[in-house]
């Protein structure tokens, strides 16, 4: 993806398609955030993917965040915004994006001007919950957030990827027929155990990786490891991405001992080479409790390193390596202590019994072909 694709007629062709009769063209709009955002990343890896599809030419224009200056607004409009780990990916301009797409796919609402687009898709990522908080955060004025109502009632579809987000958003849908499930996946190919690990301590290593907000606090996971450590004190939490409220969370270790077992990254931002995380750490925490995949569930799995998530997904969408009873901080301990017994006896097995998890449930070439056919068919109808 090294050169624009506004050159020439309907957007020109870059070389890889160069020979190829292209009639889709997707202009996927989302937020430009290597190594912050889970959104970006999986946007990243599907625009790729659907450039494997033969007919499809798909690029992704920036959206900067509300309130951006005018330099970050020209910034984005110029396109050429290219990802450190996969220099091969670059963001599109937006003359591309404005005139050429047959179709338009919106992935984040934080920029205002994106109805001037028209967008005749929403890709609604993340939970449910992360949706409606932003709409109750009184510091952010703009109407571009409550997707879950404005755009599925304005867009042609809405995709989602679980069966939960079907149903809580399906009373939203008033045609009937605007809300398609896909398989949320990864790439398989970039995600894999790698001999080159990051330095981590604990024996176990247990990692852990997300935003620390309301709907994805930590306190369970805090006092499991804390359980394991009193058996253990060799035992290490490695946690990164966190944060949101830091200082919050700084204090809360220091006053609570937790600090006794946390990693000496702390909370920090996530590191460069996530694999080399994945692959030294022994369990990933993964607290999912109805059965939203998240992202560093997808990411462990497919580097090996187990999970363990609750035992609360009605709907069968967690694919987790093993689950514990609900919100049994001792029990989830012991689980994360049994897969660290397991990983001594036959660690070869439990690498590739994890990463059998993933490539049976989380391939992004799957749903890439699953978006593309939705793609199809919504610009068949309008």
């Amino acid at each position: 993806m090294a050169q624009k694709f506004a050159e020439g007629m309907r957007g020109g062709v870059p070389p890889w398609k160069e020979g190829e009769t292209i009639d889709l063209r997707v202009a996927h709009w989302c937020l430009f955030a290597p190594h912050a955002s889970g959104m970006y990343e999986t946007v990243r890896e599907l625009v790729t993917a659907e450039n494997q599809i033969e007919g499809v030419l798909a690029g992704m224009c920036e959206t900067p965040g509300p309130g951006a200056g005018k330099s970050a607004m020209e910034r984005a409009a110029e396109g050429g915004r290219v990802d450190p780990m996969h220099p091969d990916f670059r963001t599109q301009d937006w003359g591309w994006g404005l005139k050429y797409p047959d179709i338009h796919v919106v992935h984040t609402t934080l920029f205002d001007r994106i109805g001037e687009l028209e967008p005749k898709v929403f890709f609604s990522h993340g939970t449910p919950e992360a949706c409606l908080e932003n709409d109750l955060m009184p510091n952010l004025k703009s109407d571009s957030y409550g997707p879950g109502i404005r755009y599925i009632e304005r867009c042609d579809a809405t995709i989602v990827t679980s069966k939960r987000q079907e149903l809580l958003w399906s009373p939203y849908d008033h045609s009937g027929d605007k809300i398609h499930r896909v398989d949320k996946g990864i790439d398989l190919e970039w995600w894999r155990k790698t001999f080159v690990k990051q330095e981590l301590p604990g024996e176990p290593s247990v990692l852990y990786g997300e935003i620390w907000r309301g709907i994805k606090h930590p306190f369970h996971i805090l006092f499991a490891v804390n359980e394991i450590y009193k058996r253990n004190p060799k035992v290490k939490l490695n946690a990164w991405g966190c944060n949101i409220k830091k200082p919050f969370w700084q204090k809360l270790f220091e006053e609570s001992n937790f600090d006794n077992f946390l990693g000496p990254r702390g909370i920090k931002d996530i590191v460069d080479y996530p694999e080399h995380y994945y692959s030294r750490g022994d369990v990933l925490a993964n607290p999912v409790i109805y059965g939203d995949v998240t992202r560093v569930g997808q990411e462990a799995l497919a580097c090996g390193c187990p999970n363990v998530a609750w035992d609360t997904d009605p709907f069968g969408d967690t694919h987790a390596y093993a689950t514990a009873k609900a919100f049994d901080i001792s029990d989830f301990a012991a689980k994360i202590e049994e897969i660290y017994e397991d990983l001594l006896d036959d660690g070869e097995a439990v690498h590739k019994k994890a990463r059998e998890i993933a490539e049976t449930h989380f391939d992004i070439n799957v749903e890439a072909k699953q978006v593309v056919e939705i793609l199809r068919k919504t610009v068949g109808e309008t």
